[in-house]
């Protein structure tokens, strides 16, 4: 087992010793069949301090996300904003539109999210006030929902059919809305026993639910929803927690698009604008504006805010939309586009930009580089270093190294799917600076016993 061993005895710093917690963290039983990649930098003198098999490419999980938010930041920067366009085809005349009104998608994944601050409606509330403003009372054509920017394929075809359907896969289209998720308000009584269904919000035109749930002893989620992505039939299967008085599960809205165009159909009439058309989408309607005028442009917040919910909480559905928008601009290809960077991009391939792929893979070695990159770049007051939830505090790592002394000292961006665990960011104690990143694949054992011994390496190296 080669290990990267460096003694600097005159100079306080003796690698040795932090190579000794990597060989520890090793030969931990948990990995007896695992793959293994592993790299840690001192940011003050750039030299790496331990690393283990950091040039092997290994599945990443949700730290792909640090490629994906680095790349959108470096390329689009901080206050780069998605534009909705609200615009009209035809004539305005005595208050009636005679001809449709469209909203052109920019791939904006905030449209009524819930993870941004502000009411859901908020952007469905300035289109009212806009069309007040230029004078439109009646609507004579179509409300016309363009949803055609990244095509309809929706779901990367490497994501894998247990994760269909859920909230942390839904569909990426060119217009998204109230996060492309609703939920299942569920009630169930004692084990064995079918689950009911109390309600769905928001309710889904056409939504077919079959339920086959049943009431478990087992305290977890065992719930799963079947069927095609685009599809309106959906299976309910598997378990949920007996007596339980309101249980929630979320799914992905098949077709957000047409849901937007039934949404905003039904707001915009229930607030006094007549419409005589029909709801429809591109995809149906295969209908663009000609000469179309513009009403009203809804900006999403700026990048860095959406790269700070897509790091702090891992969001695939936000993520998603980044990796969809980049491949737009010529075609980017990501490992090029590191390697004009001084990077080795041989070892990056991304089938998504979340994460959410077994087909993913990446090494440890180009996982440091970017985040060095970024740290040289922005410093510690950038919006990519501040977008890393602070361990044992916050997002998708508040309870981990909560009990260890570097809680509240490491930026981490963390990753997990079925065997696979991973942790990537940086480590600030006082005027010591480290960067790291390490994958593990095929695990054995708990995750939780993995993560301790996680803890217990980032400990003695740190």
């Amino acid at each position: 087992m080669l290990l990267n061993v460096m003694l600097v005895v005159s100079n306080v710093t003796v690698y040795a010793q932090k190579t000794a917690a990597l060989e520890k963290f090793l030969q931990n039983k948990e990995l007896t069949h695992a793959s293994v990649s592993f790299k840690a930098v001192d940011l003050n003198d750039g030299k790496t301090i331990a690393s283990f098999n950091e040039k092997m490419a290994l599945i990443p999980a949700s730290n792909l996300k640090i490629v994906t938010t680095a790349t959108a930041l470096d390329t689009l920067g901080d206050n780069f904003c998605f534009q909705t366009a609200l615009t009209y085809g035809g004539t305005i005349k005595d208050s009636v539109l005679e001809g449709n009104l469209y909203l052109k998608g920019s791939g904006d994944p905030t449209l009524g999210s819930e993870f941004m601050t502000g009411d859901k409606e908020d952007f469905l509330k300035y289109c009212l006030t806009a069309l007040r403003k230029v004078g439109i009372k009646s609507i004579d054509g179509d409300i016309i929902i363009l949803d055609q920017l990244f095509g309809y394929e929706g779901v990367s075809p490497t994501w894998l059919e247990e994760d269909l359907n859920s909230y942390y896969a839904s569909g990426v289209f060119g217009i998204s809305i109230f996060d492309n998720t609703y939920r299942i308000y569920l009630q169930s009584y004692k084990p064995g026993t079918q689950v009911k269904i109390l309600s769905v919000s928001p309710e889904i035109p056409g939504l077919q639910l079959t339920n086959d749930l049943k009431a478990s002893k087992r305290k977890d989620d065992g719930s799963r929803i079947g069927g095609l992505p685009s599809s309106y039939e959906k299976r309910l299967y598997g378990t949920i927690p007996a007596r339980q008085t309101i249980y929630v599960i979320k799914g992905a809205i098949p077709d957000p698009g047409m849901f937007l165009a039934n949404y905003l159909h039904n707001f915009l009439g229930n607030n006094g604008i007549t419409i005589k058309g029909k709801a429809t989408t591109f995809r149906l309607a295969h209908k663009l504006p000609e000469n179309d005028r513009v009403i009203a442009i809804i900006q999403s917040p700026p990048l860095s805010a959406i790269v700070r919910e897509t790091n702090k909480e891992s969001n695939n559905h936000y993520a998603e939309h980044l990796y969809r928008t980049l491949l737009m601009l010529d075609s980017l290809n990501f490992s090029n586009y590191w390697e004009r960077r001084g990077l080795d991009g041989s070892s990056l391939f991304m089938a998504d930009g979340s994460g959410l792929s077994p087909a993913d893979a990446v090494s440890t070695d180009f996982l440091t580089g970017v985040l060095i990159y970024m740290y040289n770049k922005t410093g510690t007051m950038g919006s990519f270093y501040q977008s890393l939830p602070i361990a044992g505090v916050e997002g998708t790592v508040a309870s981990f190294l909560k009990e260890t002394p570097l809680a509240g000292k490491a930026r981490l961006k963390s990753g997990s799917i079925s065997h696979v665990q991973t942790y990537s960011g940086y480590v600030e104690d006082g005027d010591n600076h480290y960067v790291f990143s390490l994958i593990v694949n095929n695990f054995s054992g708990t995750r939780h016993a993995l993560k301790k011994a996680i803890e217990e390496l980032l400990v003695g190296l740190f």
